[in-house]
């Protein structure tokens, strides 16, 4: 069944892959932009492919009552995420703009009739090295200040159906972040050392294909209303993913392994989100990204 469904954040990497996922799948894709000239010229090349897909440009965050509390819309999948690992002051007024005050004024100025699942992406982050709430940073905090939100309108709005989606680290062979797997293919193609925080650096890896499944599934299947994580079945030392990955390529990573403290792996206990499967694999897709023959 064709759904109408609000992206937010649709021009950050998970939501650009997800954008083009669902307008294929022919939903009525609504997306809310920031008024200038780089998402106009990303929308105009989007919209000559997909019919369906519908821009909504905004100048400021009062804008959008104005712009969306007529739409019809069946689902939201919010990605809207401004990451900071450290902040200073004008920093942190984007970063409460961006993950608190933007994401709730679109949720409020929402019909609610129509609305039938909201699905919030969040970070284990919040949990740094505890099964309580404990934020690694500022970011990690209104990520927590946005679910707290999130409660009320649940309590609220009993028909909808709430979700926090939590995430590890993501990967993917277009990510454009200053992200490590990013990182070690620019460095390789370029010839350059990649520096390695620490020998004793574990990840948790994940491919964006994996979460566009999960998003998927929970858009068309019947889920429960809470909190759901996805992740890879186990934490990557990345020296030694580094290592075995050179054993298959002809031209090797160049690495520099620093000294620096690391923080211990995040491990909070949240429930794996029902019938997904993880399909893709950092140790292969790493060797297919750096293959010189592709």
């Amino acid at each position: 069944m064709k759904k109408k469904i609000l992206l937010t954040g649709s021009s950050g990497f998970i939501g650009n892959s997800l954008t083009i996922n669902l307008l294929k799948q022919k939903h009525e894709i609504y997306v809310i932009l920031k008024n200038d000239k780089k998402n106009k010229s990303l929308a105009k090349n989007i919209k000559k492919k997909f019919k369906n897909y519908k821009p909504i440009f905004i100048n400021n965050t009062y804008e959008i009552e104005k712009k969306i509390s007529n739409i019809k819309i069946n689902t939201v999948v919010n990605l809207a995420s401004k990451y900071l690992r450290s902040h200073d002051f004008k920093k942190m007024v984007d970063l409460i703009n961006s993950n608190i005050l933007f994401t709730t004024a679109v949720l409020e100025a929402l019909p609610k009739k129509n609305l039938k699942k909201y699905i919030n992406l969040s970070s284990v982050m919040i949990h740094k090295n505890s099964e309580e709430y404990y934020p690694q940073n500022l970011y990690a905090a209104t990520k927590k200040g946005f679910q707290d939100i999130l409660k009320y309108y649940e309590l609220s709005y009993k028909k909808i159906k709430f979700y926090n989606l939590f995430l590890h680290d993501i990967y993917g062979e277009n990510d454009k972040r200053n992200k490590i797997i990013h990182t070690i293919i620019k460095k390789h193609r370029t010839g350059k050392y990649v520096k390695i925080f620490s020998k004793h650096l574990y990840l948790n890896l994940l491919n964006v294909k994996d979460v566009i499944n999960a998003i998927n599934l929970m858009i068309s299947k019947k889920i429960k209303t809470g909190q759901y994580i996805i992740k890879s079945k186990k934490f990557i030392n990345l020296l030694e993913l580094i290592h075995k990955t050179n054993q298959k390529l002809k031209k090797k990573i160049q690495y520099r392994v620093l000294n620096n403290k690391i923080e211990n792996q995040i491990k909070k206990k949240i429930k794996i989100l029902p019938n997904w499967r993880q399909k893709f694999f950092i140790e292969k897709d790493l060797i297919e990204y750096l293959d010189e023959n592709n």
